[in-house]
């Protein structure tokens, strides 16, 4: 009897289970606009000594020639984010020149090749005043 009884609950479990719905966690969508955030072209560079503005570059440091001077408090598209940087140097590429693209240093090509995978090559991008 109570194999039976063992049977019949193991029975109610996998009926129960299969017909149970699996659910996504919910996301929140983001208004990044609505927020001042700007979609940008994401890039990683870890060669040179010194910045456009004369300091030594460091993590926490980034090239985007429009906003120089400024912080850039940057997320990944799917909201994860990635810090705080510093604009003190600019760079010659287009995109670089133009502000389409933001240039994150990273000490070394492991951590450049990171930030790319993580990226996928777009970030959303706030610009605040570096004063104070």
């Amino acid at each position: 009897m109570r194999k039976v009884m063992l049977f019949i609950f193991a029975l109610i479990v996998c009926i129960v289970s299969v017909g149970a719905v699996r659910r996504e966690p919910h996301q929140e969508s983001i208004d990044w606009q609505a927020q001042g955030f700007q979609k940008m072209h994401a890039t990683a560079y870890c060669m040179g000594h010194h910045t456009a503005n004369g300091s030594a570059v460091h993590e926490g440091g980034c090239a985007c020639n429009p906003h120089l001077g400024e912080v850039a408090i940057v997320y990944t598209t799917s909201g994860q984010y990635l810090g705080l940087y510093e604009c003190n140097d600019t760079g010659s590429a287009s995109g670089l020149v133009n502000g389409t693209t933001i240039d994150i240093y990273r000490s070394n090509l492991t951590r450049c090749e990171m930030f790319m995978k993580i990226t996928e090559g777009t970030v959303y991008v706030k610009w605040v005043k570096g004063d104070g």
